[in-house]
């Protein structure tokens, strides 16, 4: 199944290669977790990331206890900073 995932600011460098500007689908496994969508999105540890699961943000510890379904929209969010 498909999840569609977007991300935002530097964090859209990356995507796979072929999405269009900050947005793909990811093709995952029916019964798969959040954490395994995470996975497949070759996001570097050391980078800081916000999680947004359908409007809702998600604390990274209940990452592995989320199921993705096909209709769920995924966001990544760096952090922001102001001045």
């Amino acid at each position: 199944m498909d999840i569609s995932v977007t991300l935002f600011g530097g964090l859209r460098h990356f995507l796979p290669a072929g999405s269009s500007f900050n947005k793909c689908k990811i093709d995952i496994d029916e019964g798969s977790t959040l954490e395994a969508l995470l996975q497949k999105i070759p996001v570097p540890s050391d980078k800081p990331y916000m999680v947004i699961l359908n409007d809702e943000k998600v604390a990274s510890d209940k990452f592995a206890d989320i199921t993705v379904e096909s209709e769920d929209e995924v966001v990544l969010l760096p952090p922001i900073k102001g001045g």
